[in-house]
C-alpha cells in the first residue's frame, strides 16, 4: 500500500496546484481514483497542514517543558547525584527540544513550499529525545541497560502520535521509522557497552535487574511500528475524506451555478412575456379608464363639474344635474357657464334675493385664482357648500356638497352646549353668561335676583316609579317654571333636580318673593304623569345682586347655600342668603378637611360610660363613645362631626376603627363585661359591616356575646329588607343587637316585631322629663312593659338624679346609664372599676 503516493496526490505540490492538472491516486484496496486538484482542496489542505504543524509544535513544547520542570524539581528536592556528563546536559537537551518546537511553530506558515524541512525537524526531534534518554546514563552514572527500561520510552509514542495532528501520513511514517531505528541503535549500543553478559533470556531477571531482554525490546520496536502504521493509515483516510468533501463542494457550486443560470434564464423569459402582457394590459386600461372615470363620477356623493378657461362645461356628474334639476341638453360639453346659472335661476336654485347679483357673484368666483369655499342657502332651505379649485390652464373644478344636515347637526350641538337636553332649558353655562350680562347692563336702582330651586323627594320618585317617569316630572316642572317668569327672565336646569332663575328688577327682593310664591303655588297641584299622581314640593334659596355678589359663580354658590338653609326649614320654604351662611359653609368645609386627616393622625379616642345592672348593682358593661381631640378647636362634639362623617362617607372607616378599638380594649376587661358600640345607618349600607365585625372579634379574641351593636330606627328607612338580613347575620355571629334612642323618630313597633332585639334603650329626653311630665312617665312605663313582654332588656339613658333612678327602679328597668354614676371615661380610667368587686356607686364615690 503506497501511502506516500496517495498522500502526495491528496496534497498536491505547488506546481501541480498552479496548473490545475489532476493527479492520479492509488486506492488502498487496489483501485484507481481521480483526485481533483481544486483550489478549494488546496486551500483546505494547506490550512490543515499549518494548523497541524502549529498544534504539534505547541504540544511538543508543553510536554518538553513539563519533563524539564519534573527533572529540575526531582534534582532539587531529591539531591540526585550525577557524574560523567555535566549536570546541565539533561536541561540543555530538553531546552533543545523546546527550541525545535518553537522553530517548527514559526516555520509552519512560511515553509509550506518546503515540506522536507518539517521531515528533517521530525528526525531531529527523535534524535534529541533519544539523546535525552541516553544522557541519563552519564549524568546519573547508571548502567547502559537501564536506559532501555526508562519510562520515558512512552514519550516516543506521544511524539509519533503528535504527528497525526497534521492529518498527513508522511510525518508519521518519518517519525515512526526514526523512532524505531533509534531505539534499535540504543539496544545495540547498550549491548556493545555492557557486553553479551548483560543480555538475559529470563523475564524475571529482566524485570529485577539492568539486564537486557532482546525479545522485550523487539516488542517495543514492533509496537512503535504498529502505532506508526495505524496512525499513518488513519491520516491517509482523513486526507481522502477532505479531498472528497472538497469535490462535493465543487460539484455543489457547479450545481448552484447551473440552477442560478437557469433561474436567470427563466426570469428573462418571464420578463419578456410580462412586457408583452403589459403592452396588452395598457391598451386595455386605456379603453377602460373612460368607463371607470364616468362610473366614478356617477357614484360620487358630491356634485362635481369642470369648466375650461372659456367658461364652458367640460363635464359634470349625475349628482350635479340632480342637485340643480338641470335639463340634459345643458350638461353637454361646451355649454356656457352663464347659461347654466341662468337656468338655475329660472328654477329658483340660487342664493340671495337678487338674481343678477347672483350671476355676477358666480362669474366673479369662476375667475378666482385661489382655492375657496362658499356657503349658499337656496330658497328651498338647502345649504350648499361650493368648493372652487382653479386649474393651471385657466379652467376650474367645482365640488357642490349639500351640507344641510351637517349644518343642522352643528346647530344642534351648539344648542346642546347651551341648553339642557332633557328639558330644553338653559344650562348652567348659559345662565352664568346671562347673569354676567345682566350685571353689566344694570341700570340705576336695578338689582338681579337669583333663585335656586330643589324638588322634594325626587329620589323617592325615581325609586318608586322609575327614571323614565322622573324625567317626565323634570320636563313638566320645566314647563311650569317657564310659565311663571317674564320674557326678560331666564330659567335654567343646573343639576339633577335643581333649577335656577335669573330675574332683574327695580323692586327687589319683593319681586323675587312674589316669584318664589308663584313657584310654590304651582307645586301645590299634583303632577299627572303616565296615569300616576305625583306630589312633590320645592325649596327655594335666593340671592340679590350686587349686594350678595358681583360674580355669577359666587352668586350661584351663595344661592345654593341659601337653598341648603331652605331645605333645613322644610318643604315650601324660601330662604335668602345671609353672610353668616357662607361663614358656616366655610367652617363646615374646614371641618371636613380636618376630619379626613383626623383618623390617619390619631386624633380620635374612645371613652367608655358604664352601664349598671339594677339587679346586681354592679357594672354590666360599657358604651364606647367617640371623642375628637382637635389640635386647635379642642374637644369637638360628636353631634358636630358624626353627621358630617356620614355625609362624606368617612363614617365607614371611622366606624370600623371604633369597632376594632372597642373590641381590643374590651379584651382586657373581665369576661362578664360587655362592650356596646353605636353603628351608623351608613355602615349598614356599606355592605361590609358583617366582615368587619367578624374580623374585629377574631383579632381581639373576645366572645361574640360580649359585643353589643346599638342601632337607631333610621337604619330601616332605606332598604329595610337588606338591613334585616344584615342584622340576622350579625345575630348569627353571636353579637347582641340593641335598639337605641327608642321613643324618638318613627318608633314603629313593626321593627320590634320583625327582629327580636336583645335590648331597648329608652331615649334620655324621657328620663330628663320624668319629674315634670306625666306623658314622659307614661312613655317610660310603656317601654318597660313592652320590653318585659318581648323578653328584651330595657336600659334608661341620661340618669342624673336620685329621683330619676328611684322611678326607673320602680318601673322595672334592668339597666341604667348616666352622669349620676359616671361620665364617659378614657380606657385607662376604666380599669379602676375592676380593682375591687364593689357596686358602681361605691366605685364612683
Amino acid at each position: 500500500m503506497n501511502l506516500l503516493a496517495e498522500s502526495k496526490a491528496s496534497n498536491p505540490s505547488p506546481d501541480e496546484g498552479e496548473t490545475g492538472a489532476p493527479a492520479a491516486a492509488e486506492n488502498p484496496l487496489g483501485g484507481r481514483e481521480q483526485v481533483h486538484n481544486s483550489h478549494r482542496l488546496r486551500r483546505k489542505l494547506v490550512q490543515q497542514d499549518i494548523r497541524g504543524e502549529k498544534s504539534i509544535a505547541l504540544a511538543q513544547a508543553c510536554i518538553s517543558l513539563f519533563v524539564l520542570v519534573l527533572h529540575t524539581g526531582a534534582a532539587f528536592f531529591n539531591h540526585m547525584e550525577h557524574s560523567g556528563a555535566p549536570y546541565f546536559w539533561v536541561p540543555a537537551i530538553l531546552s533543545g527540544l523546546i527550541l525545535s518546537s518553537l522553530l517548527r511553530y514559526l516555520a509552519a506558515r512560511k515553509a509550506q513550499r518546503r515540506k522536507w524541512i518539517f521531515e528533517l525537524m521530525n528526525l531531529a526531534d527523535i534524535a534529541i529525545f533519544l539523546s535525552l534518554l541516553w544522557s541519563y546514563q552519564y549524568t546519573y552514572a547508571l548502567a547502559a541497560g537501564s536506559v532501555l527500561k526508562a519510562p520515558s520510552f512512552a514519550l516516543l509514542f506521544v511524539l509519533i502520535a503528535l504527528r497525526a495532528l497534521r492529518l498527513h501520513p508522511v510525518p508519521i511514517l518519518t517519525t515512526g521509522a526514526a523512532a524505531a531505528a533509534g531505539w534499535g541503535l540504543l539496544i545495540w549500543v547498550s549491548v556493545w557497552m555492557e557486553g553479551t553478559g548483560n543480555v538475559t533470556h529470563s523475564y524475571t531477571s529482566y524485570l529485577t535487574s539492568n539486564k537486557i531482554l532482546i525479545g522485550a525490546e523487539v516488542e517495543k520496536m514492533a509496537a512503535l511500528a504498529a502505532l506508526t502504521f495505524i496512525l499513518a493509515y488513519a491520516a491517509h483516510k482523513a486526507r481522502q475524506i477532505l479531498s472528497r468533501a472538497a469535490d462535493a463542494a465543487d460539484y455543489a457550486d457547479a450545481l448552484r451555478s447551473a440552477k442560478h443560470n437557469q433561474r436567470e434564464a427563466e426570469k428573462a423569459q418571464a420578463s419578456a412575456e410580462a412586457a408583452l402582457e403589459e403592452i396588452g394590459r395598457k391598451d386595455k386600461e386605456l379603453t377602460e379608464q373612460n368607463t371607470l372615470f364616468s362610473a366614478a363620477l356617477g357614484h360620487l356623493q358630491h356634485a362635481l363639474c369642470m369648466f375650461d378657461a372659456d367658461k364652458r362645461l367640460l363635464m359634470c356628474n349625475d349628482a350635479y344635474i340632480q342637485m340643480y334639476d338641470l335639463d340634459l341638453e345643458l350638461t353637454a360639453p361646451g355649454t356656457p357657464f352663464r347659461t347654466i346659472i341662468e337656468r338655475r335661476i329660472e328654477r329658483g336654485m340660487y342664493a340671495g334675493e337678487n338674481p343678477q347679483a347672483y350671476i355676477q357673484e358666480r362669474l366673479a368666483a369662476a375667475e378666482e385664482t385661489e382655492p375657496s369655499t362658499k356657503i349658499h342657502e337656496l330658497p328651498n332651505g338647502r345649504i350648499i357648500a361650493i368648493a372652487h379649485q382653479p386649474m393651471e390652464d385657466g379652467g376650474w373644478i367645482a365640488a357642490h356638497q349639500d351640507i344641510t344636515e351637517l349644518q343642522n347637526i352643528e346647530a344642534r350641538v351648539a344648542h346642546l352646549a347651551q341648553y339642557d337636553s332633557l328639558t330644553d332649558l338653559a344650562n348652567r353655562t348659559t345662565l352664568q353668561n346671562r347673569i354676567e350680562e345682566k350685571l353689566r347692563d344694570l341700570g340705576r336702582g336695578e338689582e338681579v335676583a337669583i333663585l335656586c330651586l330643589n324638588l322634594d323627594r325626587f329620589k323617592e320618585v325615581n325609586k318608586s316609579y322609575g327614571h323614565a317617569l322622573g324625567d317626565e316630572l323634570l320636563k313638566t316642572v320645566a314647563k311650569r317654571l317657564s310659565g311663571c317668569i317674564r320674557e326678560s327672565d331666564m330659567v335654567a336646569r343646573i343639576g339633577g333636580d335643581e333649577f335656577a332663575i335669573a330675574q332683574a328688577g327695580r323692586e327687589q327682593p319683593a319681586e323675587a318673593i312674589a316669584l318664589a310664591n308663584r313657584i310654590c303655588k304651582i307645586f301645590e297641584q299634583p303632577f299627572e304623569l303616565d296615569g300616576h299622581q305625583v306630589v312633590t314640593g320645592v325649596c327655594i334659596g335666593a340671592v340679590i345682586a350686587p349686594g350678595d355678589g358681583r360674580d355669577a359663580d359666587l352668586l350661584l354658590k351663595n344661592s345654593e347655600i341659601a337653598l341648603n338653609g331652605a331645605k333645613d326649614a322644610g318643604s315650601g320654604s324660601i330662604h335668602f342668603f345671609e353672610p353668616e351662611m357662607d361663614a358656616r359653609v366655610r367652617a363646615r368645609r374646614e371641618m371636613e378637611v380636618d376630619l379626613r386627616k383626623a383618623l390617619e393622625r390619631g386624633q380620635f379616642e374612645l371613652h367608655y360610660q358604664p352601664l349598671q345592672s339594677l339587679k346586681t348593682l354592679k357594672i354590666s358593661g360599657f358604651e364606647a363613645l367617640l371623642r375628637w381631640h382637635h389640635p386647635e378647636r379642642g374637644m369637638v362634639s360628636p353631634a358636630d362631626f358624626i353627621p358630617l362623617a356620614e355625609e362624606i362617607g368617612l363614617i365607614v372607616p371611622l366606624g370600623e376603627w371604633v369597632i376594632r378599638q372597642a373590641c381590643d380594649v374590651a379584651a382586657t376587661w373581665p369576661d362578664n363585661i360587655k362592650i356596646a358600640v353605636n353603628v351608623s345607618p351608613v355602615q349598614f349600607r356599606s355592605g361590609n359591616l358583617v366582615s368587619i365585625v367578624m374580623s374585629a372579634l377574631a383579632s381581639s379574641g373576645i366572645e361574640p356575646g360580649r359585643l353589643e351593636l346599638e342601632i337607631t330606627e333610621s337604619v330601616f328607612l332605606n332598604d329595610a329588607e337588606s338591613t334585616l338580613k344584615t342584622m340576622h347575620q350579625l345575630r348569627g355571629l353571636g353579637a347582641r343587637i340593641a335598639m337605641d334612642d327608642f321613643g324618638t323618630g318613627y318608633s314603629s313597633l313593626s321593627y320590634l316585631r320583625d327582629f327580636p332585639f336583645d335590648k331597648i334603650k329608652l331615649d334620655g329626653c324621657f328620663v330628663r322629663d320624668l319629674d315634670t311630665s306625666k306623658e314622659a312617665i307614661a312613655i317610660v312605663r310603656a317601654v318597660a312593659r313592652l320590653g318585659d313582654s318581648l323578653g328584651m332588656t330595657t336600659t334608661a339613658e341620661c340618669v342624673e338624679t336620685e329621683e330619676q333612678l328611684a322611678k326607673l327602679v320602680l318601673e322595672g328597668y334592668a339597666e341604667i346609664q348616666g352622669y349620676l354614676f359616671s361620665p364617659a371615661r378614657p380606657a385607662a380610667e376604666v380599669l379602676e372599676f375592676f380593682d375591687e368587686d364593689v357596686p358602681l356607686q361605691a366605685a364612683c364615690a
